[in-house]
Formats: C-alpha cells, structure tokens, sequence
C-alpha cells in the first residue's frame, strides 16, 4: 500500500475521531446531569447515558491516534526534533487519555452502584488519591508538551494550514487546564475542529504552501 493511501486513510481516521470528539462534547452537557457534578459525581456516572458517550470518546481518541501517525508521516521531513518529540509526547497523551476513559467504562459505574463503595467517587476518595494525582499529572504535562510542539511544528512545517495548528494548541490548553468544566468540554469541540481541517488537507493529499 502507497504512504499517500494510509494518509488519505489516516485523514478519514482523523475526520471521524473529530466528528466523535465533537459529538462528545456537544451531547455531555445536554443529555447528562453535569449540574450535579460538584454535588453527588455518582449521579453523573449512573445515568443511563454515561458509557454510551464513554464508548463514542473512547473511539474518536483511537481514531486520532492513527490520524496523528498520518499527519506525522506527512510532515516529518520539515518537522525536525520538534516534530518528532511533539509526536511522541501526543501520542503518550492520548494513550493516557485512553487509560482515563477506560476507567469511566469498566471501573466507575461498578463503583457508582455500589453503596458502600460510591463514597470512592461521590466524595473524590479516588480523585485526590496520590496516584491517580501523580497520573494526571502526567498525562496534562503530555497533553501540553505534545500539543505545544506538535502544533508549533505543524505551523512551522507549512504542510498543513496553520489554523489547524493554532486550533489544536487552543483546543487542548482549555481542556487540559479550564477551570470550570464546560470550558473543557469547548476545548475538545475546539480541537476538534482543528483535526478536522488536517483531516480534509490529507484526503486532498496537497501540501500546503
């Protein structure tokens, strides 16, 4: 198979996983509870709607993985080690992101019916554990150092547009560090965009100049 097919392949990847990301994060203020988060998060994970949006996330950050090895192979001759590191460093954050998301699938609505164990969510017993802190930790320092240099190299290389780049950048510093939970949610709809349009330009299979 040509490099040029898996990077049409991985644009339609891409295009697909911003179509979920955006989806998710149009649908969880409308169809959960978000209200109650601050005040009982069980409620939020009992609903009947919790691990439908789980699964759609789930899969759009799979999809993004692929479509970001395509974006790399496009760029990687004029992306330089900033390139390159960017490109490691999204990929460890978007595998992080995948942990995470397994968690809210298997584990949390397990916890969240059972009374006794529910005080593990309702009352941040597992968020403000040393290691699950420490864990997002790292997975927020991955998410910036990825984006930051992954962006800067996609705006530097000139293969893609350079919205795309300032998009993705934005996008992600609202969801890795928004201090109120819908401007998170706006984050991901925002990167989202930004993959759409790096998307579209690898199924064009044009280099931008």
């Amino acid at each position: 198979m040509k490099l040029q097919t898996i990077q049409k392949i991985g644009g339609i990847s891409l295009i697909a996983g911003s179509i979920l990301f955006a989806a998710y994060s149009i649908l969880f203020p409308l169809i959960l509870p978000v209200s109650e988060i601050q005040q009982d998060f069980t409620m939020l994970v009992n609903d009947a709607h919790w691990t439908t949006l789980a699964l759609i996330v789930m899969a759009g950050i799979l999809l993004m993985i692929f479509g970001y090895m395509a974006v790399y192979s496009r760029m990687y001759a004029k992306s330089g080690i900033i390139g390159f590191l960017g490109f490691i460093f999204i990929q460890l954050a978007y595998l992080f992101q995948a942990c995470k998301v397994t968690w809210e699938i298997c584990l949390y609505p397990v916890i969240a019916r059972q009374l006794t164990a529910a005080p593990l969510l309702r009352d941040g017993i597992i968020k403000h554990d040393l290691a699950v802190v420490l864990f997002r930790n790292i997975s927020s320092i991955s998410i910036l150092l990825g984006i930051i240099l992954f962006c800067l190299a996609i705006i530097r290389s000139k293969v893609f547009p350079k919205i795309a780049g300032i998009l993705i950048f934005f996008g992600a510093l609202a969801y890795a560090l928004g201090p109120v939970f819908l401007i998170r949610i706006s984050g991901i709809f925002i990167l989202s965009t930004g993959c759409l349009i790096l998307g579209l330009e690898l199924i064009r299979g044009k280099k931008t100049a």
